[in-house]
């Protein structure tokens, strides 16, 4: 890896939860005449940043004659042979377009990732670049609760979208009787900004043998984190958070139980009253039962790669209530539904591959945050759906493959 690699991968980790970038609306990005924000190709500045990394890797190797095709082909002949579904499943698909988009998406992950594992990326070249960017998205999220709006300015070229309490479709909670705006910060969804801080949080929040400045900096992005999580009022960011909190401390008797208080208190006090109805637990229901119609018609292969929404219409139909255009919040279901019975058992092969390795050499640093992606989820969607959560997951995966 180059200098100018390493600056620009740290670049990349430090803009992760940026999602300013160029929206396009081919025709296949509708869905009963509506713009499906999930279907629509962009390019982001973390594309733009990734393309520029992969490029100047590729280059040298290739000037360097250290990357054989035919040893490629040998050694991973099981990759080609998932894409080689993916690009069948993708032919099959109604929507062609948006299938044949996600599973481009799918190969620039995969090539990061590859990325990561053959230069021997270590969880300590990230820490510092998402340790800042956990501080400022944290100080974002925290000044739109306090103002309860967008920040706006310069803001907007990060990502943030224009809103306020008042916004149509908004995110909130009840506290105390009184509707609030959940925070935003850079990301789509408040759930979104807490299961991409709480990840961070678990990464960069392992033993910190930093000294002065960079020891205090550390912490901030810790204090700022958990503030951002809280107020983000996302419930399956608050009970996977919790559970690892519980696990991590079981051999620290006083700090343990001290930690079963305060969490029992706040679960009692803010978990169970102080969320508002739009948080749509019926429509997620609802949303659970059509996946079940979706993956009995198509079992095997499934509707096709980005085709959930985009057929949702043909099985909503059969079980009444209103559309509501978002993928299943699960992403077990997600995949089953969109790449059939096949595809799942791919997914998760690999990912107990994946967890083998880890625990062969003893790697719970990266074990504890990818639990904690595939725990949340189970109720979400984002970590297979949106840029910066799928950017973030990419990278565990190349971190957790490369050799030591």
């Amino acid at each position: 890896m180059t200098k100018l690699q390493q600056r620009l991968f740290w670049l990349l980790v430090f803009l992760l939860p940026v999602q300013f970038g160029r929206h396009f609306w081919p025709e296949w990005s509708y869905v009963m005449g509506l713009r499906i924000d999930y279907l629509s190709p962009t390019i982001y500045l973390t594309d733009i940043l990734m393309v520029a990394i992969l490029g100047l890797w590729g280059l040298e190797k290739i000037s360097n004659f250290q990357f054989p095709i035919s040893n490629f082909l040998r050694r991973f002949w099981w990759v080609l042979a998932v894409f080689a579904y993916l690009l069948v499943n993708s032919c099959l698909a109604q929507n062609q377009g948006a299938a044949l988009y996600k599973s481009a998406k799918i190969i620039e992950f995969a090539l990061l990732g590859f990325y990561i594992a053959k230069n021997k990326i270590s969880l300590s070249m990230i820490r510092r670049p998402l340790s800042i960017a956990v501080v400022y998205s944290s100080l974002i999220a925290v000044t739109q609760f306090l103002k309860q709006a967008s920040l706006g300015g310069v803001f907007w070229w990060l990502g943030e979208r224009t809103f306020n309490a008042g916004t149509p479709g908004i995110a909130k909670a009840i506290v105390n009787g009184q509707l609030i705006m959940r925070p935003y910060a850079t990301f789509p969804h408040p759930n979104v900004l807490a299961g991409f801080v709480l990840v961070s949080l678990i990464l960069i929040g392992v033993r910190c043998q930093a000294l002065g400045v960079r020891k205090i900096f550390h912490w901030l992005a810790i204090a700022l984190g958990i503030v951002a999580i809280l107020i983000s009022f996302s419930r399956s960011a608050w009970v996977v958070g919790l559970l690892i909190g519980l696990w991590l401390m079981r051999k620290k008797p006083l700090l343990f139980t001290v930690y079963c208080l305060l969490s029992t208190v706040g679960v009692v006090a803010w978990l169970a009253p102080h969320f508002s109805a739009n948080e749509a637990f019926s429509q997620r229901l609802q949303l659970i039962k059509t996946t079940w119609l979706m993956i009995q018609a198509t079992p095997l292969i499934g509707v096709g790669l980005s085709n959930f929404i985009v057929r949702l219409p043909d099985f909503w139909q059969i079980t009444g209530f209103t559309y509501w255009l978002q993928p299943v919040h699960n992403i077990y279901l997600l995949v089953a539904a969109e790449t059939g019975l096949v595809g799942l058992v791919i997914f998760l092969w690999f990912l107990i591959l994946t967890f083998r390795k880890l625990l062969e050499i003893g790697n719970w640093k990266l074990v504890i945050p990818l639990l904690a992606i595939l725990l949340t989820g189970v109720a979400d969607h984002y970590w297979l759906t949106l840029q910066q959560s799928q950017l973030l997951f990419a990278i565990i995966l190349g971190l957790a493959w490369a050799k030591k």
